[in-house]
């Protein structure tokens, strides 16, 4: 990336093994015990998704920024943190505790400003949220899913750049016939 002249990098997520699970590995709440196949994506494809068993929380340690740190040591430009947000984690695990997805949402935002503020802490200055669920459930991010967006940025410096990223989904490649795709005028609703 730095080759290519790009000014501010990612790690490439090469060390998650899933992108959104991968956060919730390190998050207190969460069984990869208990797993069920879940489908996403309006159901595009299955996946199996570990199940919320207890109230999600944040540790004390945060591995989002051991990651970034592992990442600006050997970078000499800087380096975005990544973050999968709170509608994206819920659509795609198993609630076995909560029963009501607004406080699991709240609940995990609250875990992910933990995240993000320990990143600002530790020198982070582009810190970004993904939420492509935001595209297929506009009216739940018009509704909760930007207060949560905002509750993850809560505290967080000025100075931090702050960044949400919506897609209309994931295909294996460009212009798939057979992939459905969150409407493109999503983005004009939100």
């Amino acid at each position: 990336q730095i080759a290519l002249g790009i000014d501010i990098i990612s790690d490439g997520e090469v060390r998650r093994e899933n992108y959104i699970h991968y956060l919730c590995r390190h998050l207190e709440g969460f069984s990869f015990d208990h797993v069920e196949l879940l489908a996403i994506r309006n159901g595009a494809t299955n996946m199996e998704a570990p199940t919320v068993l207890n109230k999600i929380k944040a540790p004390d340690k945060s591995q989002t920024t051991c990651d970034w740190q592992t990442a600006q040591k050997i970078s000499s430009v800087p380096v975005k943190a990544t973050i999968p947000g709170p509608m994206t984690i819920s659509d795609t695990v198993v609630d076995g505790w909560y029963g009501d997805a607004e406080r699991l949402s709240s609940d995990l935002a609250v875990a992910i400003n933990h995240e993000v503020r320990a990143l600002a802490a530790a020198g982070c200055k582009h810190i970004q949220i993904d939420e492509p669920l935001m595209a297929r459930k506009t009216e739940l991010a018009l509704s909760k899913g930007i207060r949560n967006i905002e509750l993850c940025f809560s505290g967080v410096p000025d100075a931090v750049e702050k960044i949400v990223h919506v897609c209309c989904g994931y295909p294996d490649y460009l212009d798939q016939k057979d992939y459905d795709k969150a409407d493109p005028t999503a983005y004009f609703s939100l």
